[in-house]
C-alpha cells in the first residue's frame, strides 16, 4: 500500500517538472513581454498581422496595419504574440549576392 502512495507521488513530481514548471516559466516571459510593449513598437499578433503600437489605453492597443498606416485597429494587450519586425526586406548582402548570379547567367 505504502509502495502504490510513493509510486503515485513520485508520477506526480515528474509531471510537475515535466509540464507545469515549463508552462508556468513560458507563461512568466509572456507577461514580462506583454509588460514590456510601449507605443511604437512593432508587434506580431496572434492572428499572424504586423503592425505598429500608436496608443494604448490599460489593455487596449492601437496598432496600425498596412505599408499606407492607414488602418488602425483595436487589440486587446493578450493579443500581441512577439514584440518583433517582419522579416521582408533582403539583406544588402543578399541583394549584392544575387546581382552577381544574375549577371552570371546573363552571360
Amino acid at each position: 500500500m505504502l509502495g502504490m502512495v510513493l509510486y503515485f507521488a513520485v508520477l506526480i513530481g515528474i509531471m510537475w517538472f515535466l509540464i507545469v514548471r515549463p508552462q508556468r516559466k513560458r507563461e512568466k516571459e509572456v507577461q514580462a513581454m506583454l509588460d514590456s510593449v510601449k507605443v511604437g513598437d512593432t508587434v506580431l499578433t496572434t492572428g499572424g498581422l504586423y503592425g505598429k503600437i500608436v496608443d494604448m489605453v490599460n489593455d487596449i492597443c492601437i496598432i496600425e496595419l498596412g505599408l499606407n498606416k492607414g488602418i488602425r485597429v483595436p487589440l486587446q494587450k493578450s493579443s500581441i504574440a512577439a514584440i518583433k519586425e517582419p522579416e521582408m526586406a533582403i539583406k544588402k548582402e543578399e541583394k549584392e549576392e544575387v546581382k552577381k548570379d544574375d549577371k552570371k547567367e546573363n552571360k
